[in-house]
C-alpha cells in the first residue's frame, strides 16, 4: 500500500513537470512566429514603400532640375541678345531721334518676351534707371530662396512657384551695359509640388534650400494634406539632422528618422542637381505600420494569455494540459486568419501600384509579386509563387534579362531597359531596377535576394522618338537658308557690296560667327541622329595615326591662336596604323583639341601624345586647365552636358561634341575616356586597335 502511494505521487510530480515543460514550449514557439511574421511584414512593407518613394522623389527631382534650368537659360538669352545691348549703348550714348529709337526698340522687346513665358520683364540701363518694363512681379511672395550658383536668382511661392531672376548685360568687351529683371512662373511645378493624392494621410513633400551664411537652418517649401507651410526650419534638432539635411548635404537614400515635428517617419532624400536645393518625400512610420499594429494589439492579449495558461500547467495533469492545447488550437487559427487579413491589406498596397513589384530569392525563385507582375505570366502556364524566374518569364526573355540578374545577386544595382511583346501581341517598353537586399546576423555581407520594379515607359519612348524627329526635321530645314546667310555675311565682310563703317562691319562678323555657330549645332545634332538611327556609314581604311593627329593639329591652330593656346604633337617615328574612317576620326581629335583649347589659360601648350599600349594605340591629348568638377564627371559624355559653373558658360559650346566623339570611337572598336584633376589639368584619351597586315 505504501509503495503504490508513493508511486502515485511520483507519477503526479512527473506529469505536473511535463506539463510546466510543454507550456513553456508552447509559449516559446508562438513567440517565435509571431515575431516573425510581424517582422517579415514590416520589412516587407517597408521596402516595397522605400522603392516606390524613391522612384517619385527622383521623378520629381528630375522636373524639378530641368524646368529651373530652362527658366535660368531664357533669362540668361536675354540677357545675351546683342541686338538688346546694343540699344542700351544708344540710350548712353545718343540723344535726339537715335535715343527715342533705341527705347522704342526696348519697349518692343519687352513686350515681345512676354509671349515666351516670362510673366513680368524689366530693363535697367548701366547706372540702374528702369528703361522698358512689361507684365506684373511679385510683390510680397510668402517665401523665396536663393539658387545656388546663381547670383540674385531666388525661387519664391505667391499662390504659386515662381523664379525670379536678376541678370547683367554684358557687352563683347566685357562690359556691363544694363540689367535685366525676370520673373517666371511656374505652373509644371506648381502642380507637382501640389499633387500629395498618392501618399496618404500623412504624406509630405518637402523642397528646402540652405540659407546663406547660415549652415545651421534652412528656407522650406512643405506640401502636406493638411495645406501648405513656407518657414526657416533647422537643419538639425537636439543635434540629429533632419532627413532633409540629407538632402541639402548631396546624399540620396531612403532614411528612419524623425522630421521637423519630431514625428518618426521613413523618408526618401535627394538633393536637386547642383542648384543648392534637397528633396524629401515622406510619410509617417505610424501610419506605415498602422495595419500591423493593429493585429499585434489582437494578438498581444492572446500572447498574456498563453502565459498565464504556461503558469497554469504546474498544477495540472496531462489530461486538462490536452484541452487547453485543442483551445490554444483554435485561438492559432482566429490570429492565422487576422494575419491573412493584414497580408491582405499590403497586397491590396502594392497592387494599386500600376508597376511591376517583386522579390526573388538568391536561387532566383519569386517570392512576391503584385497584380502588376502577373503581366509576365502569359510567358508561361504556371503561377509565379515559388517558381524559378526561367519558368515564369521564359526561355528568350530570361536569357536577356540573366546578366542583370546575376549581377545584381553579386550586389550591385542595376538599370536597364527591355522590349517585351504582351499577351495581346503589344510591343511594349520597360525600364527596369533590380536592388539587391542583403542579408542580416549569419548572413550579413551576403545577398539573399532582390526587389524588382519595372515600369512601362512605352509613351515616354514614344515622346523622345517625336521630340528627336521634330529637332532633326527643324535642324535639316534650317541648315540650308543658314548656309545661305553665312556665305552672304562672308562676301559682305569681304567687302563684295563695298567698304563698310568700321560699327556695321562688327555687325555683321558678329552674325556671321552667330551664323556659324548655328550651323555647327545643327551638324552636330544631324550627326547624333545618323549615329543613333544606324544611318551614318563608316568608311573605314588603313591610315596612319601621325599623319591624322597632324591634319587635326593644324586644323585647330587657328582656334588656338585665337585663344593664344599652342599645340604639340608627341608622336613616335615609326608608323602607327589603324583601320578606320579616317574624317570621323579627325571629328573626334578636332573636339578634343577645341574643348583642352577652350579651356587652357593663354600662353599655355595642348600636348598630343600617342603610344602603344599592348595591341592598341593610345591617343591622349592634354591641357592644364581647371579640371572637371566631381559633379560633373559621371554625365560628361551625355548628350547636352555642360559643366554648371561661371567658368563653363562663359567658354560656351553645345554639350555635344563629346557624346559624338564617344559614339564614333566605340563604332571603330575602341574605347574613350578621361583623367582629371581639379586645379591641374585633364587628359582625354581615346584607345584603337591596332592594324597588322596579315
Amino acid at each position: 500500500m505504501t509503495g503504490n502511494r508513493e508511486r502515485r505521487l511520483l507519477f503526479q510530480r512527473e506529469d505536473r513537470k511535463i506539463s510546466f515543460i510543454g507550456g513553456l514550449i508552447l509559449l516559446a514557439i508562438t513567440l517565435v512566429a509571431g515575431l516573425s511574421v510581424f517582422l517579415m511584414m514590416q520589412r516587407q512593407t517597408e521596402a516595397i514603400l522605400g522603392n516606390s518613394l524613391q522612384a517619385s522623389l527622383q521623378g520629381r527631382e528630375r522636373l524639378f532640375v530641368s524646368q529651373l534650368e530652362r527658366a535660368l537659360s531664357d533669362v540668361r538669352t536675354v540677357a545675351t541678345r546683342p541686338l538688346l545691348i546694343q540699344n542700351l549703348r544708344a540710350l548712353e550714348s545718343q540723344s535726339g531721334p537715335a535715343r527715342e529709337q533705341a527705347q522704342a526698340n526696348l519697349e518692343r522687346a519687352v513686350s515681345s518676351f512676354l509671349q515666351t513665358g516670362f510673366a513680368g520683364l524689366s530693363f535697367y540701363d548701366a547706372r540702374g534707371q528702369l528703361v522698358a518694363s512689361a507684365g506684373t512681379f511679385s510683390n510680397q511672395p510668402v517665401i523665396r530662396a536663393p539658387i545656388k550658383g546663381h547670383v540674385r536668382t531666388w525661387l519664391m511661392w505667391q499662390e504659386k512657384l515662381r523664379l525670379r531672376s536678376s541678370m547683367d548685360f554684358i557687352d563683347q568687351q566685357g562690359q556691363r551695359a544694363g540689367t535685366v529683371e525676370a520673373e517666371i512662373s511656374l505652373p509644371q511645378l506648381t502642380a507637382v509640388f501640389l499633387d500629395m493624392v498618392s501618399l496618404g494621410k500623412s504624406g509630405e513633400f518637402g523642397l528646402c534650400f540652405a540659407v546663406p551664411d547660415d549652415a545651421q537652418n534652412m528656407d522650406c517649401f512643405i506640401r502636406a494634406i493638411g495645406g501648405n507651410l513656407f518657414k526657416r526650419y533647422p537643419r538639425a534638432i537636439n543635434g540629429i539632422p533632419l532627413p532633409m539635411d540629407y538632402a541639402l548635404n548631396g546624399k540620396t537614400g531612403l532614411i528612419h528618422a524623425k522630421d521637423y515635428r519630431q514625428e518618426a517617419v521613413i523618408a526618401a532624400h535627394a538633393p536637386g542637381g547642383s542648384l543648392g536645393f534637397g528633396m524629401v518625400l515622406k510619410i509617417d512610420a505610424s501610419e506605415l505600420y498602422q495595419p500591423i499594429t493593429t493585429q499585434v494589439k489582437l494578438i498581444a492579449p492572446l500572447m498574456l494569455g498563453l502565459v498565464l495558461l504556461g503558469m497554469l500547467l504546474l498544477g495540472f495533469l496531462v489530461a486538462p494540459l490536452v484541452r487547453k492545447l485543442v483551445r490554444s488550437e483554435q485561438a492559432a487559427r482566429d490570429v492565422s486568419i487576422k494575419l491573412q487579413n493584414s497580408e491582405a491589406q499590403l497586397r491590396e498596397i502594392t497592387d494599386a501600384i500600376p508597376a511591376r513589384i517583386g522579390y526573388v530569392d538568391a536561387q532566383q525563385r519569386i517570392r512576391f509579386h503584385n497584380k502588376a507582375y502577373e503581366a509576365l505570366i502569359h510567358y508561361s502556364d504556371i503561377t509565379p509563387d515559388g517558381k524559378a524566374m526561367r519558368e515564369v518569364m521564359g526561355e528568350k526573355l530570361y536569357e536577356m534579362a540573366r546578366p542583370r540578374i546575376e549581377e545584381v545577386l553579386r550586389g550591385t544595382p542595376v538599370v536597364y531597359e527591355r522590349t517585351e511583346t504582351t499577351a495581346n501581341g503589344e510591343v511594349r517598353d520597360f525600364a527596369v531596377n533590380y536592388y539587391p537586399r542583403w542579408g542580416e546576423g549569419e548572413s550579413a555581407g551576403k545577398v539573399i535576394g532582390f526587389y524588382s520594379l519595372i515600369t512601362d515607359i512605352t509613351e515616354l519612348k514614344r515622346v523622345d522618338r517625336m521630340k528627336s524627329e521634330f529637332v532633326s526635321t527643324v535642324s535639316h530645314e534650317l541648315r540650308t537658308p543658314l548656309t545661305s546667310i553665312r556665305g552672304s555675311l562672308g562676301l559682305i565682310a569681304g567687302g563684295v557690296a563695298g567698304e563698310l563703317p568700321d560699327t556695321v562691319k562688327s555687325l555683321v562678323e558678329i552674325a556671321k560667327k552667330n551664323c556659324e555657330r548655328l550651323i555647327r549645332l545643327i551638324n552636330d545634332i544631324l550627326d547624333i541622329e545618323k549615329l543613333e538611327s544606324g544611318q551614318m556609314k563608316l568608311e573605314t581604311q588603313v591610315s596612319d595615326v601621325g599623319a591624322l593627329l597632324e591634319q587635326a593639329r593644324l586644323a585647330t591652330e587657328g582656334y588656338g591662336e585665337e585663344r593664344k593656346v599652342s599645340l604639340s604633337l608627341h608622336c613616335p617615328e615609326e608608323r602607327l596604323l589603324v583601320c578606320v574612317d579616317s574624317d570621323r576620326l579627325t571629328q573626334v581629335v578636332t573636339n578634343l583639341l577645341s574643348n583642352a583649347v577652350k579651356f587652357s589659360p593663354a600662353g599655355d601648350t595642348v600636348e598630343i601624345h600617342v603610344s602603344r599600349r599592348g595591341s592598341d594605340i593610345r591617343v591622349e591629348v592634354r591641357d592644364h586647365g581647371p579640371g572637371i568638377p566631381d559633379e560633373f564627371r559621371e554625365r560628361i559624355f551625355q548628350k547636352f552636358s555642360q559643366a554648371d559653373s561661371t567658368d563653363s558658360r562663359q567658354k560656351g559650346g553645345t554639350g555635344l561634341g563629346l557624346y559624338i566623339s564617344q559614339v564614333i570611337v566605340e563604332r571603330l572598336g575602341g574605347t574613350i575616356g578621361f583623367e582629371t584633376e581639379e586645379g591641374v589639368g585633364t587628359t582625354f584619351y581615346f584607345e584603337l586597335p591596332e592594324w597588322h597586315a596579315l
